[in-house]
C-alpha cells in the first residue's frame, strides 16, 4: 500500500509514491524477512572487493572464518580475502589487520533499526544516522550492543526532504575496522571499510531516486542534497577508484 506524499519543485506541485507501511511505523503483516535483510559491501582501499546480501532473521556475523563461538542461527558473512589487494605493503598490513578481526561484529537489524555488537580485539569506529557527534571518531566498545542506525529516524527524514524541510538523507552505516573514523583521511586511504544498508531501506531509496530522476523529478541542471557523509563516500569509493595506500599506514588495536 502507498501513499502520494506532495512535494514543490520550481512552484509546481508533484505526488511521489511512498510505502505506508514504511511511512508510518511499519505495518505489522508485512514479512519480517523484508527488515532483517542487510545489503554489505567491502571495500579494501576505497575499492569495492566483496558483496553480499544476508537471509536469515536472526542476524549475522562478519569475521574471518568459522569458529566455535559462532551461534549456528547466525548467519557467518567472510571478510573478503586480502589476496584481492593489488598493492603489496597494503596486503601484508590488511592482513596484520585481520590478526585482530578474528571473532568479527555481530549484526541484527529489524523494523527499528541495525543493532552492532563488537567481538573482535582490534578496534572498530562507524558512522550513522544514529551517532552522536559527526566530528570525531565514533568507537564501538567490545561486547557492547549498540544502535548504528535507526529505520523511523530515517524515515521521518525521508519526509521531510519530500516537503523541501532538508536534504537527503544518509541510508547507510560504514564500519571501519582498526582506523579511526571519522576522521580527516579520505576513505579511499582507509584499509578496511564496510557498508552497511536494510535492504527494504535501499529499495526504498532507489524509487526515491527513480522520482528524482523521472519526467516529474528534479529538472535538468538541479542538484539532489544529499547527506555530506553519503556524497563523500560515493566520491572516494566505488569499483572503478584506484586504491590509495599510505606507507605510513597506522592500525590501533
Amino acid at each position: 500500500m502507498y501513499i502520494l506524499l506532495r512535494r514543490k519543485i520550481n512552484n509546481n506541485f508533484f505526488l511521489f509514491p511512498i510505502a505506508l507501511s514504511l511511512v508510518t511505523g511499519f505495518a505489522a503483516y508485512e514479512p519480517l524477512l523484508v527488515y532483517s535483510q542487510l545489503v554489505i559491501n567491502f571495500y579494501y582501499g576505497g575499492k569495492l572487493v566483496g558483496s553480499t546480501t544476508t537471509s536469515r532473521p536472526e542476524g549475522c556475523r562478519i569475521s574471518l572464518g568459522e569458529a566455535p563461538y559462532c551461534l549456528d542461527s547466525l548467519e557467518h558473512v567472510q571478510f573478503p580475502s586480502a589476496e584481492l589487494i593489488p598493492n603489496e605493503r597494503q596486503r601484508q598490513i590488511t592482513r596484520k589487520l585481520f590478526g585482530h578481526l578474528e571473532r568479527g561484529v555481530l549484526l541484527h537489524c529489524n523494523k527499528q533499526g541495525i543493532f552492532i555488537k563488537r567481538l573482535s580485539q582490534g578496534r572498530v569506529f562507524w558512522s550513522g544516522n544514529t551517532m552522536a557527534c559527526k566530528e570525531k571518531p565514533n568507537k564501538l566498545d567490545r561486547d557492547e550492543v549498540v544502535k548504528i542506525f535507526d529505520t523511523n529516524y530515517f524515515l521521518r527524514e525521508l519526509h521531510q526532504y519530500y516537503n523541501n524541510q532538508g536534504r537527503f538523507p544518509n541510508s547507510k552505516v560504514i564500519l571501519c575496522f582498526g582506523e579511526e573514523f571519522p576522521d580527516a583521511v579520505p576513505l579511499r586511504c582507509k584499509l578496511i571499510l564496510v557498508e552497511i544498508e536494510q535492504l527494504s531501506i535501499r529499495q526504498l531509496v532507489e524509487e526515491a531516486r527513480k522520482n528524482e530522476t523521472g519526467p516529474m523529478g528534479h529538472p535538468a541542471g538541479e542538484e539532489v542534497h544529499y547527506d555530506p557523509m553519503y556524497r563523500n563516500f560515493q566520491d572516494s569509493c566505488g569499483p572503478h577508484q584506484r586504491p590509495i595506500f599510505r606507507e605510513n599506514q597506522q592500525i590501533t588495536v
